[in-house]
This record gives structure tokens, C-alpha cells and sequence, in this order.
């Protein structure tokens, strides 16, 4: 399954310097911004598109079938490759376990957990792909579920569980200007990923630039607002990127007053 990332188109948001005056960035600080969040957003598609790649192995009809300490030996090899999956399931074509391979509990084989009527079977089988919401287990590491099904339904559908970690790499290395911050909204616009970790699954849906971002498809000008104000408040300089299928929104923001610096 060839899954791209969708970058969104970048929308910008002019800084109210006061009530009455509206400062607009050149140019160059607005391409600044934008770059960070496009580059952000790419990576992301990219941890998600190559953990697909190798799932998708695990879906050809001729795999579903081998013997199944073959299958188990290659989930474990699977797990071995990619140290973001930290469990995989195997589910028949009616949606009962049949492998289960962890990196915490024992390997269970032929489990019969009935999934038929799971979103991660269901969704998957009628979709090919299931994302699954993302949740926090322990610390701050965010974690989802990924489902994909086979171009053959008698292939069944390959579960794994994510630790999504690699995202809060991404935004934290994101470096723009002192104060400037990247984040991730999950569809429900929730924090999942943020340097400030006290933000985390915090719902960011009231700020003016996440409700344009929402609104904007693939209309540019729908996205323009007067000002921007981050989540405390402060002027800010944004921009966003979506990374699709998953309907995240990756935010770069930078303090007006920072802005305004860069372009002196």
C-alpha cells in the first residue's frame, strides 16, 4: 500500500501589533515558518509510511497462510526491524486472533480473541488501513493502533501497536528563533506531541489558527485570520502543514515579537 503524505497548504496568519494595526511578516520569515512546519509534517508521513511498508509484507495471502512458526518467527524478526512497533496481531479473515507477538507479554498462537467487530478489523477491512486514536499508556509517549488489510480479504488483517515517540523527536528538534515551538493535533485538534509535555492531550481546538486550519482545505484564503494567539495568549506567527491519512495538523509558531526581529 503506497501511502502518501498529504502536506497541506501552508496558511498564515498576519499579527495584530495592536487593536487597530495589523503587522505583516515579509516574506521571508512567513517562508521561514512555513518551511519548518512542511519539513516537520514530511518526516512524520515518513515514520508512518515506512512502518506501513513493512506491515504490508505481512499481509500477502501466501504469508497468511505459512506455517505458523514461520509467521511467528517473522513478526519477531518484524519487531526486531522496526523498534517503534512494539506488538504485532495477526487476525483471520473473520476477525479471530491467530498470532500474537509482544515485546512485553509471551507470544500467544491461535489466542481466538474475537476482533469482528473492532474498528482496527472492521475499518481495515473495508478501508485497507485503520489509525486508530492516539493514547498515552505510561510517561509521555504517545502510542496508536495500525491495521492493515490485504489486497486478498482471505489474507485477514495485520494489527500493530505503535509507540509514537518518534514524533516528539520530531517537534523537538524543530528550532526556530528562541521561543518559537512545533506541535502535533490529533484529529480531535488534542496535543500529542509538544516540547512543553504539560501540554500534552491538551484540546487546542478554540485557537483561531487550528479552526482556520480545519476550515481551510484546499481553499488557502478560507484559512486567513486577522491574528493569531497561542494557547497562553501571545502573539504568534503560525503556520500549519496536515499530514494525511491521518488528519494530524503539525503547528510551527513564533512569537510576534520574535517575528518582528527576524525581520529587521
Amino acid at each position: 500500500m503506497n501511502r502518501r503524505v498529504l502536506i497541506g497548504a501552508a496558511v498564515f496568519w498576519p499579527l495584530a501589533a495592536t487593536a487597530q494595526q495589523a503587522v505583516q511578516m515579509p516574506a521571508s520569515v512567513i517562508r521561514v515558518v512555513r518551511e519548518k512546519a512542511e519539513i516537520a509534517a514530511a518526516q512524520i508521513g515518513q515514520f508512518i509510511s515506512e512502518i506501513e511498508r513493512e506491515i504490508n509484507r505481512t499481509t500477502a495471502t501466501q504469508w497468511a497462510s505459512a506455517p505458523i512458526e514461520q509467521r511467528r518467527f517473522d513478526s519477531g524478526r518484524l519487531l526486531r526491524q522496526v523498534p517503534a512497533i512494539i506488538e504485532f496481531v495477526q487476525l483471520d479473515p473473520a476477525g479471530k486472533e491467530r498470532l500474537r507477538v509482544s515485546r512485553r507479554p509471551m507470544d500467544v498462537i491461535g489466542g481466538q480473541t474475537d476482533y469482528s467487530q473492532d474498528p482496527k478489523f472492521t475499518v481495515a477491512m473495508a478501508k485497507k488501513a485503520y489509525y486508530g486514536p492516539v493514547h498515552f499508556t505510561s510517561g509521555s509517549d504517545p502510542y496508536m493502533t495500525l491495521s492493515l488489510a490485504g489486497a486478498n480479504p482471505d489474507a485477514g488483517v495485520s494489527v500493530v501497536e505503535v509507540n509514537l515517540k518518534a514524533i516528539l523527536d520530531i517537534v523537538m528538534q524543530v528550532r526556530i528563533g528562541e521561543r518559537g515551538v512545533a506541535y502535533i493535533l490529533d484529529v480531535d485538534n488534542r496535543v500529542i506531541a509538544h516540547r512543553d509535555i504539560s501540554l500534552l492531550q491538551r484540546d487546542f481546538s478554540s485557537l483561531g489558527q487550528v479552526r482556520a486550519a480545519r476550515g481551510a482545505g484546499s481553499n488557502v484564503a478560507a484559512g486567513l485570520v486577522q491574528a493569531a494567539q497561542d494557547i497562553h495568549g501571545r502573539d504568534v506567527i503560525a503556520a500549519f502543514a496536515a499530514v494525511a491519512p491521518l488528519a494530524w495538523l503539525v503547528f510551527v509558531e513564533l512569537p510576534a515579537e520574535e517575528a518582528n526581529g527576524l525581520a529587521q
